[in-house]
């Protein structure tokens, strides 16, 4: 895995090359974003130009990210088919 940290991001996103039930399988973590809420409850989606890459997963299929409140880690699920799965923890959401 080749991981920094982003700086505060509101959305992350996982995204997965996929040749099959057997892989080989290679993922990215991206910061897309964020979202932001005016004072008056107007919410802003604001997209990344260029997003940053902060994690790289060589064989492995990450299919979803979540930020750890009020911490720098996230939590990449994997589902690597017929190479099973794992859950683990990364900093790459910056704090």
């Amino acid at each position: 895995m080749n991981r920094t940290a982003l700086p505060l991001w509101g959305i992350i996103v996982g995204s997965a090359s996929d040749a099959g039930d057997d892989g080989p399988f290679d993922s990215a973590v991206s910061g897309a974003g964020r979202v932001s809420v005016s004072a008056a409850g107007r919410v802003r989606v604001t997209l990344a130009a260029s997003p940053a890459v902060p994690g790289t997963y060589p064989r492995y299929k990450v299919e979803a990210v979540e930020c750890l409140p009020g911490s720098a880690d996230a939590v990449p699920g994997t589902d690597d088919e017929n190479l099973g799965g794992h859950v683990r923890t990364v900093p790459v959401c910056g704090t």
